[in-house]
């Protein structure tokens, strides 16, 4: 079929609006936590994309109308499946450039379809407003009555950046264009890593958008991303499919072939590298800032912080360790073992030797039994340099999960 201006023009008019749902996933809960409502337009049983619905829209003026009715849409037909998670719904952030931020249609929506605000994600494109203070106005508006707020398609560039610092996202959606084939391409490897930096430290979480194939799950999963939405779990759907067993067990086996891939996977290794390394240069980084008398509170509080990690040390030029060996809280000792104290020479380790003869560095291991408590585990190192030209070795054990 093909669309034409007044074929857009009767859907809109009639209200021809229909909603698809597509979940998005959490692969430690093993369920869906959300779904994003997308609308199409029906013209006598044809589908009409929301692409050629709001070009169209934009076109004529009547934008504010199409988005109201395709949240419209959205909210109610939510509402009718009871079991549903939280609903994400698409807000065109283009239209506060001719409307009050924050009149409280939205809210007004959902209290009409007796959807409490908490259950309900106002997702904005970061990049369709002209007015900065117009979006924060908005944004400031629904966050106090209690809807979550996401920035989608989130990928590249300074703008990007700035925009997510202003706005504080609950959630970031990361672009399709970030996640593409991600497990080869490390430069969209390094963007995907600033942007899931960026959201641990404004405490928010991360969905990666349009996941198409088990590799781009496995790469981003060990990056540190929380939520997935692609093809390669589900397609859009009507509510009568989406909680089907069939949706369910797709999920779990989902979830078996990452494990598989993670184990096989030579991408997977590669990027578990990265990681390693993030892990030992950020620990580097901060000692280097630090007094010799504070080492072992600055190592209290990292392993402290990074749940990860099961006990952490320093060693001298010589191979003698310099501070304790610190362990995180609650770590499991089993009998017969005991982690090393101050003045252990560690001379003829391999994590000590590899660092200092510059054969290797970093330093990772492969898993093995740990002399300090029994259990298995991996230790990198590496080192830095005191202000009076003094190597120090760093050593990190990282917890066999």
């Amino acid at each position: 079929m093909k669309i034409t201006p007044e074929i857009i023009q009767e859907v809109i008019d009639n209200k021809d609006i229909f909603v698809e749902f597509q979940p998005i996933y959490s692969l430690n809960t093993k369920k869906i936590i959300g779904l994003e409502a997308l609308a199409r337009g029906d013209y006598h049983g044809e589908i009409v994309s929301p692409y050629f619905l709001f070009s169209y829209a934009k076109q004529n003026g009547s934008i504010l109308e199409t988005d109201r009715l395709c949240r419209e849409k959205a909210m109610s037909a939510f509402a009718k499946e009871k079991s549903a998670p939280t609903l994400f719904v698409n807000f065109e952030t283009s239209v506060l450039n001719d409307v009050v931020p924050g009149n409280g249609e939205i809210l007004k929506t959902a209290a009409e379809n007796h959807i409490p605000p908490e259950s309900i994600v106002i997702e904005l494109n970061e990049s369709r407003v002209k007015d900065s203070y117009d979006l924060m106005m908005f944004v400031d508006f629904y966050r106090s009555k209690g809807f979550l707020i996401a920035l989608d398609n989130v990928s590249t560039g300074l703008d990007t950046m700035n925009r997510i610092m202003l706005i504080n996202p609950d959630i970031i959606k990361i672009d399709r264009a970030i996640i593409s084939n991600i497990e080869s391409n490390t430069y969209n490897q390094e963007v995907f890593k600033s942007i899931i930096n960026t959201a641990k430290q404004i405490g928010a979480m991360t969905v990666a958008e349009g996941v198409e194939t088990v590799d781009e799950v496995i790469t981003c999963m060990l990056m540190g991303v929380d939520y997935f939405q692609g093809f390669y779990f589900s397609r859009p759907e009507q509510f009568n499919y989406l909680f089907s067993n069939e949706a369910r067990l797709k999920l779990e086996d989902a979830a078996v072939r990452l494990n598989l891939s993670i184990k096989n996977n030579p991408t997977v290794v590669n990027v578990q590298i990265e990681t390693y390394k993030r892990i030992i240069y950020d620990l580097i980084n901060t000692l280097m800032c630090t007094a010799k008398n504070d080492y072992d509170s600055v190592l209290l509080n990292y392993v402290t912080e990074h749940k990860e990690i099961e006990c952490v040390f320093l060693i001298d030029e010589k191979g003698f360790q310099i501070t304790d060996t610190v362990m995180a809280e609650g770590s499991e000792i089993l009998p017969g073992y005991m982690p090393a104290i101050r003045g252990v020479n560690h001379d003829i380790k391999n994590y000590f030797y590899a660092i200092k003869e510059q054969i290797e560095d970093p330093f990772i291991s492969g898993w093995y039994i740990s002399s300090a408590t029994g259990k298995s585990c991996k230790t990198i190192s590496s080192h830095f340099y005191t202000e009076d030209k003094k190597l120090i070795v760093v050593c990190i054990d990282l917890k066999r999960r």
